[in-house]
Order: C-alpha cells, then sequence, then structure tokens
C-alpha cells in the first residue's frame, strides 16, 4: 500500500513537471535568443510566441505544449492510476517551477489533456477556439468561450464524472489564468492577434 502512495506521489510529479517544461519560453530563447517575457504581453505561452516571433514559431510553442498535455495524461494512464491527474501538467505550465512560478495560461496543454481523456471533446474544443479566433482575432475570448464548452462536452458524451470534476477544475484554472484579459475585454482593451 505504501508502495503504491509513493508511485502515485511520484506519478504527480513527474505529470507536474512535465507540464512545467517551458517550451513556450525555450523555442524563442534557442532560436531567436528573445525572452517572451519582456516582449508583447509578457506572457510566456504561445499566443505571445505567436505574437512576438511569428506564427510558425507560435505554432511550434502550442503543439509543443499541447503535447505535454498528452503525454503526462498517458503516462499517468499507464502507470495505473486516473488519467484525470495529468491535470497536473496544466498547473505546472502555470505555476512553472523552472520560470520563479510563473509560466502560461494553461490553455495548450488543457486542450492536450482535454484531447486524451476525450479526443471529441478535444475536437469541440479546438473548433469552437478556431471559429471564435477568425471572427474576433482575440486569442483571451477565444480559450475563454472552448474551454467553457469542456465540462459540457464530456457530460454530451459520457465521461465518467470524475473527469468532469476534473474540466470544471480546468475551466476555473484557464479563468484565473485569463484575469486580466477579461478585465481588458471588459474595458474593451484586449489585443487581438
Amino acid at each position: 500500500m505504501t508502495g503504491n502512495y509513493l508511485l502515485l506521489s511520484l506519478s504527480a510529479l513527474a505529470s507536474y513537471l512535465i507540464g512545467a517544461i517551458p517550451f513556450s519560453y525555450l523555442i524563442p530563447k534557442v532560436f531567436l535568443d528573445i525572452d517572451v517575457r519582456h516582449r508583447g504581453s509578457g506572457n510566456p505561452g504561445a499566443s505571445n510566441v505567436s505574437r512576438v516571433c511569428g506564427k510558425g514559431y507560435g505554432a511550434a510553442a502550442l503543439i509543443m505544449d499541447l503535447g505535454k498535455g498528452i503525454v503526462a495524461a498517458f503516462l499517468i494512464q499507464q502507470l495505473g492510476f486516473p488519467a484525470g491527474l495529468g491535470f497536473l501538467a496544466v498547473l505546472g505550465h502555470v505555476a512553472n517551477p523552472f520560470l520563479r512560478l510563473s509560466g502560461g495560461k494553461g490553455v495548450a496543454t488543457s486542450l492536450g489533456v482535454i484531447s486524451y481523456l476525450s479526443p471529441f471533446a478535444g475536437l469541440i474544443f479546438m473548433v469552437i477556439w478556431v471559429t471564435i479566433l477568425l471572427i474576433w482575432k482575440v486569442a483571451g475570448l477565444s480559450s475563454l468561450v472552448a474551454i467553457s464548452s469542456t465540462p459540457v462536452a464530456f457530460f454530451l458524451f459520457g465521461v465518467k464524472t470524475s473527469l468532469l470534476w476534473v474540466s470544471v477544475g480546468l475551466v476555473c484554472l484557464i479563468y484565473f489564468t485569463h484575469r486580466g484579459n477579461i478585465a481588458r475585454l471588459i474595458r474593451g482593451e484586449e489585443r487581438s492577434l
């Protein structure tokens, strides 16, 4: 029993640390010698990478940030624990120990976890995100609307209740990380891509 708790703790830590790999910081730093924490919005996330470095670098950061959410959930499940613990990867991305507990806003990594738990919910997320972005060209708004769809999608596709609560937790976390965006949206001052 003690061994199981130890393995669970190590798995949870691994999920957190996988999420903490700061691809949106590393890609601009390694390839362009740019620290995105001092450019654009100052946020080490894929949207700011795209804004500061161009859409190609932004897409690379997005794919890598999304991928770590998938890998974390997969690893947890392969070790025999609930894949929902992959949400700790999102926490690692947001409260990044390698960036003094700052980090990105967690949207891409959330999408990775969501897509692993329910591919259909992930697809709905992406369709909504892209649609809102094409219409209003505001990444923060796209993210908020897309993440809000997740609990509904989980419910409609019969995802088990424990994962439904994980999705609600992700919504709360993403709304928290976007609190500045929400304030700017209300004031009509939010940045567009």
